[in-house]
């Protein structure tokens, strides 16, 4: 018969505290207005001038689902109608084509994540 877990309760009682959803670096509770767009365009041409620019991670969000999945948080829009997403995916384009001016075109890809609708 298997044994009952142990639990610390000192453990139990430091974690016991909302936090955000996915453990994305930064957490959505560390977003804030103060950075500009100047500083970020500072920020990605300062990055492409390292010695060995750090690899980049990127994230898809596509928030059209055709049912809605009563667990899932993410920001999403319920249709059976693809047409719908057209506008967002043109947009969606030029904001990919607006990030990779900024960024060498030889820059890393790591990571590349897709979210949002099934």
């Amino acid at each position: 018969m298997a044994r009952a877990p142990l639990f610390q309760e000192d453990l139990i009682n430091r974690y016991d505290r909302p936090g955000p959803r996915y453990t994305s670096y930064p957490p959505a509770t560390e977003f804030h207005d103060q950075i500009s767009e100047i500083d970020y365009r500072d920020w990605a041409r300062t990055s492409n001038e390292e010695p060995i620019p750090k690899p980049l991670s990127l994230y898809f969000h596509i928030p059209f689902c055709s049912s809605i999945c009563y667990y899932c948080a993410c920001n999403k829009v319920i249709t059976k109608k693809k047409e719908r997403a057209e506008p967002y995916l043109l947009d969606l384009y030029r904001e990919i084509e607006i990030q990779a001016s900024l960024f060498d075109p030889d820059r890393e890809v790591r990571q590349l994540h897709w979210g949002g609708g099934t």
